[in-house]
């Protein structure tokens, strides 16, 4: 959703710095949540970024602005190439390893081959070091074209293997993946997806059908690399799973600056503001849980963390795996709707700080996980969703009442020559880290 911007009048030339500038002071008055600090006299001569980064307000951590179709004004990312990454060092600081962690289906990197659980060892035919890590990657996002070289560890030796090469390209949405997993007589059921963007909620109806003619007692939601989007969409999916849900429970309250002030909504309104879901034809596929089970890592975030949160208040909600980003604010897109359009740039800021049905928030420093996993301790990576992966694993483990309080705990099938100790880089946590939990201008 967005919210339109009248047409102020302005002494200053249409097109101009200043022009735009001051449209944009002028709506982050009106809805910025750190409005009342905004600065006095801003210089209105800064290009439109510089301007926004210069009174941005220190405690904000994700408001942005773009224009539509310029990629030169876009936050970049690993999305268009198919694939993200995570760079580590082994305990002796010895051997620095990229490790594909996604792999985007239709994408340049599955085109490529490439697979979750391969490992990096040249970008650009430069081998990764703890010096250049980050530095690579800066290459990789301001690149149209670049190579991948891909190693192996054998009999502790890593050898290179092949080199792929990969070029920009557009990505389609991704298919979630969803099975149902029989353990010590409990049918369980298991959900991953990338994003909540528009639509989700009524695309994933298919695969709650199927767990509720399957009579899944459990579910595993996989969140993992899940870096938000939409408050609808996770308003939908909680409506599909926690018992006892009705249109009108109370679901969220937004906080804002004096002009938004505190709003509540309930499930049913959060849904299906929007407009993508019919709320009945979801409730129809209402697993009726009484908990549910999340994977999270540092990379989910934003829409993802709400769900976790409001959750609460429904069932009981066991987060296993790493702390998350920690997004508990929310915007909404802020546009020139005059005719003609006089400024092209969009605002994205944050509005509303976010709370549930109890009235709790508060998780700026990220959501702690009640079962500690981190995913990289087992090596190598197992495709999502595999029984064996130590995030899966010790989910099932606690369904059928073999918890499991640690990774060290697990088996660890990594080979004793290299085990990870420090992460370098990551691009899905660099990903969510510019998110934005996305909602509507409420009335």
């Amino acid at each position: 959703m967005s919210c339109k911007k009248g047409s102020e009048k302005s002494e200053y030339p249409i097109g101009s710095n200043e022009h735009t500038n001051a449209w944009i002071l002028d709506s982050l008055k009106r809805y910025y949540y750190w409005n009342e600090q905004l600065p006095t006299n801003p210089n209105l001569g800064l290009p439109p970024k510089d301007f926004f980064n210069s009174i941005r307000n220190s405690s904000d951590r994700f408001s942005y602005i773009s224009i539509p179709n310029d990629p030169t004004t876009a936050i970049p990312g690993n999305r268009n190439f198919g694939f993200d990454y995570t760079v580590v060092s082994d305990q002796n600081k010895a051997k620095v390893i990229g490790i594909v962690k996604i792999v985007l289906n239709d994408s340049p990197a599955s085109r490529a081959g490439l697979k979750r659980g391969d490992y990096i060892s040249k970008i650009n035919g430069k081998i990764i070091t703890a010096a250049n890590a980050q530095v690579l990657q800066t290459e990789i996002l301001n690149s149209d074209h670049f190579s991948l070289g891909l190693a192996e560890l054998k009999n502790d030796i890593w050898t290179e293997t092949r080199t792929v090469e990969l070029n920009k390209s557009i990505i389609l949405d991704q298919r979630e993946i969803s099975k149902v997993i029989e353990s010590n007589g409990k049918k369980i059921g298991y959900l991953y997806f990338l994003d909540f963007n528009v639509g989700l909620a009524s695309s994933l109806t298919n695969a709650f059908r199927n767990f509720k003619s399957e009579g899944i007692s459990e579910l595993i939601l996989d969140l993992r690399y899940n870096a938000g989007g939409q408050v609808a969409e996770a308003a939908g999916l909680c409506a599909m799973i926690a018992k006892n849900v009705s249109f009108n429970n109370p679901f969220i309250t937004y906080k804002g600056n004096k002009n938004g002030g505190i709003r509540s909504e309930s499930i049913g309104t959060a849904a299906t503001f929007d407009g993508t879901v019919n709320f009945n034809a979801v409730l129809q596929q209402n697993l009726g849980l009484g908990r549910v089970y999340i994977l999270s890592t540092a990379a989910t975030a934003s829409a993802s963390e709400l769900m976790i949160n409001n959750l609460k208040p429904f069932i009981q909600v066991i987060l296993i795996g790493e702390k998350t980003r920690g997004k508990d604010e929310a915007s909404f897109k802020i546009f020139d709707a005059r005719s003609p359009k006089q400024v092209n740039w969009e605002l994205h800021p944050i509005v509303y700080k976010l709370f549930n049905a109890q009235g709790i928030g508060g998780y700026s420093a990220g959501i702690s996980p009640d079962i500690m996993i981190n995913e990289m301790d087992n090596l190598p990576l197992l495709q999502l969703g595999d029984t064996r992966d130590p995030m899966v694993k010790a989910a099932i483990a606690a369904i059928t009442g073999r918890a499991i309080k640690t990774a060290n705990a697990m088996d660890n099938v990594l080979t004793k020559s290299f085990q990870p100790n420090r992460i370098l880089m990551d691009s899905r946590a660099l990903s969510a880290q510019q998110s934005i939990v996305i909602t509507h201008k409420l009335r």
